[in-house]
């Protein structure tokens, strides 16, 4: 497999697990457009493309556990945008 696949690849993952995660921790999108966050969510994009918890995320996300990850680097912006 050649590196653009490869980075293709990840890319598909990490924005896969990042919109799984937007839904499980109940992020408001539209308050989160809304608020002009236009730098934390690119900064939050890009945290997310970095992140080396690939599977402990996976993980997390196929387990019941409803509190908030402790090895996700984007937990309080996901907090901060949740809707409870």
């Amino acid at each position: 497999m050649g590196i653009f696949a490869r980075i293709a690849d990840r890319m598909d993952r990490q924005s896969g697990l990042m919109g799984a995660m937007l839904k499980r921790r109940h992020v408001d999108l539209e308050n989160l457009v809304g608020a002009g966050s236009d730098m934390q969510m690119g900064a939050a994009i890009r945290s997310c493309m970095a992140c080396r918890s690939s599977g402990e995320c996976q993980n997390w996300l196929e387990s019941d556990d409803g509190t908030a990850p402790d090895f996700c680097p984007n937990a309080r912006f996901f907090d901060q945008y949740a809707k409870y």
